[in-house]
């Protein structure tokens, strides 16, 4: 059961594969850019999709492009396929599916993978038309500027493009993805290897923060919002379950107090849903807990990241 629930855990993403179905672009002319034709399926628990809904409802997006998440926990027997809802009859109220597969299939009925978000929806005709954290950040950044709302701040300015793709990296590399293959190690060299070098990136953006507000200046930009989802997690799940342990956050005075004024946000508080976060960690499915590891921990003590 431990090692189901761990691989149920930590499939956020299909299988790598050669077609581009689910990776159409608003910048390339695939996608019209259109108010209301699309709905952004999310996780509330997800490092990679939380990103996307931080990032529309801080510019006002969420005016133009709907977003429902699906149900934080596997259903019991099932964990190659996401749900709408605590049952298997509940559909999503704009879909009108109960899974996540079936709008996959709507894409390609051939498709035989584990569905996974975030899934950018067309609604008029159900498919998924794109599945990439990072291409759906990137394309909402910059191709439906004119729909952000008035007095938010450019996330993606033009002059700042450059640093910001390569702050991305950084943060893709060396810290969202670290926890997930640091379940998989099979040997203490391949963890110290992963620790480390989350650390070592901890360590330079304590740095780098030490002489700027945000991570590239006085506003927020979109690194800051995929780094705040992972240092949530991190304080919340992964300094336990997944052993990244060296240091607490709130041991890096710098990105703590980053972390902890983002989080003041509306944006940002509204879609940081810590107790989905810490079900979907731990607890994994809805079938009945029968070991330590499946039990959902009473802490840390959430109430330190409030002001």
């Amino acid at each position: 059961m431990k090692d189901k629930t761990i691989s149920a855990a930590c499939a956020w993403h299909p299988k790598p594969t050669a077609s581009t179905i689910f990776e159409k672009k608003f910048t390339t002319g695939e996608l019209p850019i259109e108010p209301n034709h699309y709905r952004l399926i999310w996780g509330r628990f997800c490092p990679w999709a939380t990103p996307i809904a931080i990032l529309m409802d801080y510019t006002g997006l969420n005016k133009v492009i709907s977003k429902g998440a699906i149900y934080s926990l596997r259903h019991a027997g099932v964990d190659d396929d996401w749900f709408f809802g605590k049952t298997d009859s509940d559909q999503d109220p704009i879909l009108k599916t109960t899974r996540l597969s079936q709008n996959y299939r709507k894409a390609d009925p051939k498709f035989d993978q584990r569905p996974s978000v975030p899934a950018l929806v067309d609604i008029k005709t159900g498919k998924v038309v794109n599945n990439s954290s990072d291409q759906i950040m990137n394309e909402l950044s910059t191709a439906w500027k004119s729909y952000f709302t008035v007095d938010v701040p450019d996330i993606f300015p033009d002059d700042q493009s450059e640093a910001i793709l390569a702050l991305n990296r950084m943060i893709v590399n060396d810290v969202t993805s670290i926890p997930g293959k640091i379940m998989a190690v099979d040997s203490q060299a391949a963890y110290e290897k992963l620790a480390k070098q989350f650390f070592d990136r901890l360590d330079w953006f304590e740095k780098r923060l030490g002489n700027n507000r945000f991570l590239l200046g006085d506003h927020i930009t979109q690194p800051d919002i995929r780094l705040f989802v992972s240092l949530v997690r991190f304080d919340v799940v992964f300094y336990f379950k997944n052993k990244l342990n060296q240091k607490r956050l709130d041991e890096y005075p710098n990105l703590w107090r980053y972390a902890r004024e983002c989080y003041q946000i509306t944006a940002f508080k509204q879609d940081t849903d810590f107790e989905s976060i810490k079900a979907h960690f731990y607890q994994v499915s809805d079938e009945p807990v029968t070991s330590l590891d499946r039990v959902i921990p009473d802490g840390p003590d959430l109430s330190r990241w409030e002001y």
